[in-house]
């Protein structure tokens, strides 16, 4: 009996176990027969193109000459000979103030000047007729000397109560009205010259070596996302900020159809001079992970079986890369990859390592993202 059982207990043993080493083998085929599914793919042939280095930034537009016209001494406004948004030339009258008592005061002030000199020329005589004392005409012209002084400080006075166009320009609001009592530096309306205008921005001092007056530079702004304005660099600041590390950076806009206003934000692209051997492709073709850069790459071609479609196939590969520069939807890559490398620009989420691949390259890329034109 015991016999008998032992024998089945082996029996068993053996078909269980029996099992689990078929089903292990089994899989293990099927596993080693597994094909994974093909990969359409559009690819690209990487060529060497020269690459202009550009530099992007934030600016602001700003005019050749701005200024909040104030007054220099305190007044009550008697008169406003503009309008909000007129153009003026330098020198135009503005704003008068109440002058009334400082007329008086010159009034009187030319009074003694014409007193004085009378009395200057009297002595003058008197002493070369030897009937009065130098020190006498000495006194006396003084007084002269004085009395002229303070006319024309009355006079200086009335016509910083005349509050005049530094330049010519145009008006912005007016921020001042009749009868208001002003004091030195009150904002009365704010003057720009917009017959020139210029953008100023800030760059990382790391950029100084490619900066230099002269160099060209596109301005677009948000209120034209039609339009790009040209513009040339005319200043490059004297020092670095010691805080942000950054150099203050200015360039002259050509604004013909005087479409943009002094204060306005701006994008600001500066073409240097500097010109690179790069690979250009386009951003799409281009995998961007924690661990770095990558492109896939078509690699070797796939042995035909028999059955097996006359639709060639590939293996892929991942080619870490260096991205040199970016411009719009175009990267520049200078490490990576070689001439003639077929980059695959399509459906690179799909791929890995042991993805097997076709190629359909029926819809062409836009050949000037390609060659970074």
């Amino acid at each position: 009996m015991k016999l008998v059982t032992a024998g089945g207990v082996a029996a068993i043993l053996f078909i269980v176990f029996g099992y689990d080493l078929l089903k292990g083998y089994l899989t293990k085929e099927k596993l080693a027969a597994y094909r994974p599914p093909t990969v359409a793919v559009t690819t690209l042939k990487a060529t060497q193109s020269e690459w202009t280095t550009r530099i992007s930034a934030f600016g602001q537009i700003i005019a050749s000459e701005g200024v909040n016209v104030t007054p220099q001494i305190a007044g009550q406004v008697r008169s406003i000979h503009f309008r909000s948004g007129d153009l003026v030339q330098a020198g135009d009258l503005l704003v008068q103030l109440d002058d009334q008592l400082e007329q008086d005061e010159l009034q009187s002030d030319e009074a003694k000047v014409r007193l004085s000199q009378l009395n200057a020329d009297r002595y003058a005589k008197l002493v070369t007729e030897n009937s009065a004392a130098k020190a006498t005409l000495d006194r006396v012209q003084a007084e002269l000397v004085s009395d002229q002084a303070a006319a024309h400080a009355t006079k200086t006075k009335i016509d910083y109560l005349a509050i005049k166009a530094p330049f010519s320009g145009r008006l912005s609001i007016r921020e001042v009205n009749l009868g208001d009592y002003v004091q030195p530096g009150t904002t009365l309306v704010n003057l720009q010259d917009t017959s020139v205008l210029f953008v100023d921005f800030s760059l990382p001092e790391s950029y100084l070596p490619l900066l230099q007056n002269g160099l060209k530079a596109s301005v677009g702004s948000e209120a034209r996302p039609d339009k790009d304005y040209s513009a040339i660099l005319v200043a490059i600041s004297a020092q670095v900020d010691p805080n942000s590390r950054n150099v203050d950076v200015r360039a002259q806009i050509q604004d013909p159809d005087e479409k943009l206003s002094p204060g306005m934000y701006v994008n600001v692209t500066v073409d240097t001079k500097e010109v690179t051997k790069v690979f250009a492709l386009p951003d799409v073709a281009i995998t961007y992970s924690l661990y770095g850069d990558s492109v896939f790459v078509v690699s070797d071609p796939v042995k035909e079986s028999s059955g097996s479609s006359k639709t060639k196939e590939y293996t892929v590969a991942q080619h870490y890369v260096d991205v040199f520069d970016k411009q719009n939807s175009k990267v520049a890559i200078t490490k990576g990859i070689s001439a003639g490398d077929q980059i695959i620009s399509s459906n690179q989420q799909q791929l890995s390592k042991k993805t097997i691949i076709t190629i359909n390259n029926s819809v062409k890329l836009d050949q000037n993202a390609v060659t970074g034109q």
